[in-house]
């Protein structure tokens, strides 16, 4: 049995193959030993709204990582792998599994929509977000998006973990950058004010890894204060 190797990004590059050439591809590319196509009942990961069975893509993703696999672990083996890496798991059906991954986006869709919600209504976040805006201008520092209903007032440090509603604590984001910037896949580094992407999300984001944000970020009243909240950002 080939060892399990892959990474948390081969998965990706998996998940993404399935979604842009379906299902019925991968069961036909990636069977049991032998080649013979067996459709899983149970065992799927859930993202982004579709369901996964386990054991297919686990033989995809370890070809991507450049091992194609000869054995055939039992399920629990690759479901096990991927909860490793971080990613939902369930034993339903594939129906209930479908549906449990359809609710499961709905409801991320609907908590996004509450945030930006209570971010319009909120007073003190209106004005930091103008703050933010007059400073640097409407538009996402790291894209370039212009479009006012796709950008956000990011915090470079949380007010909750000690950050400020001060405009020199905020940068102007597209609102999926933002996500990136508060998950940890994304940051500033304070001495070269450039960008890093993590692994994870190079595949989709890796052209803005190695961005220089000096020019806009280091010469403005408040840059120091901004580079210790960047700083204080990292050890969080």
């Amino acid at each position: 049995m080939s060892e399990l190797v892959f990474s948390r990004r081969h998965a990706l590059q998996a998940i993404r193959q399935v979604n842009a050439n379906g299902r019925d591809w991968l069961y036909e590319n990636y069977p049991k030993p032998g080649g013979r196509r067996a459709e899983s009942r149970t065992g799927f990961l859930l993202h982004g709204g579709v369901a996964f069975p386990v054991k297919p893509l686990g033989r995809l993703a370890n070809a991507l990582a450049g091992r194609p696999m000869i054995g055939n672990p039992i399920t629990d083996v690759f479901r096990s792998y991927f909860q490793s890496l971080a990613f939902e798991l369930t034993t339903d059906s594939v129906d209930a599994a479908e549906k449990a991954a359809a609710e499961d986006e709905a409801q991320e869709a609907d908590e996004r929509q509450r945030r930006q919600a209570e971010t319009w209504a909120r007073p003190r976040q209106a004005l930091f977000r103008r703050q933010v805006f007059e400073r640097y201008g409407a538009i996402c520092l790291v894209t370039g998006c212009r479009t006012i209903l796709s950008l956000e007032a990011a915090h470079v440090l949380p007010v909750a973990k000690g950050g400020t509603d001060k405009a020199w604590n905020g940068i102007p984001l597209r609102a999926d950058i933002h996500r990136l910037l508060d998950a940890g896949t994304i940051s500033i580094d304070p001495d070269t004010w450039t960008l890093n992407v993590d692994e994870d999300v190079l595949d989709d984001y890796g052209q803005y890894h190695g961005l220089e944000l000096g020019y806009v970020l280091a010469d403005r009243k408040g840059s120091t204060l901004l580079a210790e909240a960047l700083r204080a950002r990292g050890r969080i």
